[in-house]
């Protein structure tokens, strides 16, 4: 799968040096605006309310999943969009994979109406690393939430384990 990236990340976000993860759960959707709500309640459920990024976790995978059925061949009858919410000892990591488009790939900024196109906006600020991988049968676009006081840094081992294609699209040091 080629990749592609809205920006270049910091040079330590190398992903083949990433730990394994655990995935909590997954679910495949239909590509349906009405089922955006499903998917905050898959991420609720799998992570629970308690947990210190749910409220983070639910925003953001809202936010890709509408994407996913706004912009992709997902929503498309027969369309479908895969949510997966993994964990490790540092944090949380959702995907969103959907059937692809022919020549959209994410990228950050609202459209020139005002209405609509914060949502990667939103992803930029919020998460602490995202990124995604974009071919022209599917996009997987991921983001990571950090449950520790001390955010990543430079330290590469705190960042998803994705293939060598990945594209880590951005690092927020906090």
């Amino acid at each position: 799968m080629a990749a592609e990236a809205t920006r270049t990340s910091d040079p330590a976000a190398d992903p083949v040096l990433l730990p394994h993860w655990l995935i909590l759960g997954s679910v495949t959707l239909l590509g349906r605006p009405e089922h955006v709500r499903a998917a905050r309640q898959f991420v609720t459920r799998i992570i629970g309310h308690d947990h210190p990024e749910a409220d983070a976790a639910t925003l953001l995978t809202s936010e890709l999943v509408t994407n996913a059925v706004t912009h992709s061949r997902s929503r498309l009858p027969g369309g479908t969009i895969e949510l997966v919410v993994s964990t490790n000892s540092s944090g949380l990591l959702i995907s969103v994979t959907d059937d692809g488009s022919d020549s959209k790939v994410p990228t950050i900024g609202a459209s020139p109406s005002g209405e609509g196109g914060n949502g990667l906006l939103l992803v930029e600020n919020l998460a602490d690393v995202w990124g995604y991988l974009h071919d022209s049968a599917r996009t997987l676009v991921w983001f990571r939430l950090c449950t520790h006081k001390t955010r990543y840094g430079t330290d590469a081992a705190l960042l998803p384990r994705l293939p060598a294609t990945a594209m880590v699209a951005g690092v927020r040091h906090g």
